[in-house]
């Protein structure tokens, strides 16, 4: 399979000679995620140490899995913005040299459908640029302006919705709070996105723990005079079914206590229901101790989850959330907003039986659902094409600020798929006082009708095409 290059580390001017290694190689990852946007509820604590919430309202999506998808993101203490330029980003903190300084790994990921594409002899490149500025008061302390391009060997690649780009950017700065602003932009359009947050570095000194990063490729640092080499994975994604652990990276500071650290840690869902805690160990270098972790999603089940991580008789935690997706090609969602969305794929009761099963055994119910939904409507790929349409529903149907899947037009697609035929009268034609819509299945013989009699895009099914939709969802479904 060929996978879409992403992005390498860049660094400020203080840290360039030392990141050579890392200039231009290709990342490769799959991430199973769809698109972002939507607008922040307030927030759980941030899981990565000085990232505060967004200050500004800026644009949002509404709707569907994009709009609830940041909405997971920033609550769990992500940066992420949807339409029109998504991306999902994070920030960790590793400790530099000296305690006066802390590096700052400032990582985002976004999808390749979201850029601009123009061919390129018998390949397609885009371009897109990211602005950083770190600011205490009035004084700018960090400003970064970074081109960079992407560039995929097929038209295939340009539609892919995984995060499948990634840029990193590595800081060096005194421990503090600042303001950061970070600015997303495709170059080959008008389209962009800004977050605006408020940064507290910390100081990184002995007997504390750096942030637990998930990577996309890492070496463990072995001196404290070295740079971090690794690539940060910001969306932190896993894939039910596909994936088997979770990897973080992770360093601890202080003086030698011996050849390994004992550290303690717990992961839980994302509203503190205890899924397992475990003990573990990191190796002694020269100055730090270092390594990695490795969470097991058979322990830690579906949805997004926070691990914390603190040594052995100490109360100083540190935490980062990770995010174990349905499968593959569905969206990042927590247990209750997936179940959400599937109300017109499966029964009423399943879902309530599947929303009554205890966190630390939904995986399992998650799995047998899959599997007895497969004899009925295909199982993974009927799941994939239903959110295929969902999104579909969101860009067509979208009702004065109501998701377009939430809408009537929306559940009868999700419920019965695309119509064999679509029909629309005019006001005038017929006995029509407004405009009507004419939806027919034929191998149902089904024939639907909605009408906008307000003229303002409002559709609504008749009294008795209402009912019809409902029999015949409740016969595909199997009720």
């Amino acid at each position: 399979m060929i996978r879409t290059p992403g992005h390498f580390t860049r660094t400020d001017d203080m840290m360039r000679d030392q990141m050579r290694w890392l200039s231009r190689f290709l990342v490769f990852l799959i991430l199973a995620v769809a698109g972002c946007g939507g607008a922040p509820p307030v927030p759980a604590p941030s899981p990565t140490p000085g990232t505060a919430r967004p200050t500004d309202s800026g644009p949002r999506n509404v709707g569907g899995p994009q709009f609830d998808q940041v909405q997971l993101y920033q609550r769990l203490g992500l940066l992420a913005r949807g339409a029109p330029m998504p991306f999902v980003g994070g920030v960790a903190f590793l400790a530099a040299a000296t305690p006066d300084s802390t590096y700052v790994i400032l990582a985002l990921t976004l999808a390749n459908t979201n850029l601009t594409f123009a061919r390129e002899n018998d390949r397609f490149r885009a371009g897109y640029t990211v602005g950083i500025t770190v600011r205490d008061g009035g004084a700018t302390v960090k400003s970064v302006e970074a081109h960079e391009s992407v560039l995929v060997p097929s038209f295939r690649e340009t539609s892919r919705v995984d995060e499948s780009v990634i840029f990193q950017e590595v800081l060096t700065i005194k421990p503090g709070r600042y303001n950061l602003s970070l600015t997303v932009r495709d170059d080959g359009s008008s389209r962009g996105s800004s977050e605006d947050v408020t940064l507290s570095v910390p100081v990184l000194s002995n007997g504390s723990l750096g942030t637990p990063v998930s990577f996309a490729r890492v070496s463990p640092r072995l001196t404290l005079d070295s740079l971090p080499h690794l690539i940060a994975s910001p969306a932190a994604n896993a894939t039910f079914g596909r994936d088997s652990i979770v990897g973080l990276y992770l360093e601890a500071y202080g003086p030698n206590l011996g050849p390994r650290l004992p550290l303690e840690v717990a992961v839980r869902t994302d509203d503190g229901h205890a899924l397992f805690t475990d003990t573990l160990s990191l190796a002694r270098r020269t100055g730090l101790y270092s390594g990695v972790i490795y969470v097991p999603i058979a322990r830690v089940g579906i949805g997004p989850a926070m691990v914390s991580v603190w040594q052995t008789g100490h109360a100083d935690t540190t935490r980062t959330p990770i995010f174990v997706g349905f499968g593959e090609e569905l969206p990042v969602a927590s247990y209750d907003e997936m179940l959400n969305y599937l109300r017109w794929f499966a029964p009423a009761y399943k879902l309530k039986s599947l929303r009554d099963t205890a966190p630390e055994f939904r995986a399992a119910a998650w799995a047998s659902f899959v599997r007895e939904r497969a004899s009925i409507t295909g199982g993974s790929e009927a799941l994939r094409d239903y959110f295929v349409r969902l999104r579909i529903a969101n860009a067509s149907f979208v009702e004065e600020g109501i998701p377009g899947w939430m809408t009537d037009r929306g559940k009868v697609l999700l419920g019965l798929g695309e119509p064999d035929q679509k029909i629309e009268q005019q006001p005038g034609i017929g006995n029509s006082r407004g405009r009507a819509q004419i939806w027919t299945y034929q191998n149902g013989q089904l024939t639907l009708t909605f009408y906008d009699q307000t003229g303002f895009g409002r559709w609504r099914l008749t009294n008795s095409s209402e009912i019809e939709f409902q029999t015949a969802w409740r016969r595909r479904v199997q009720q």
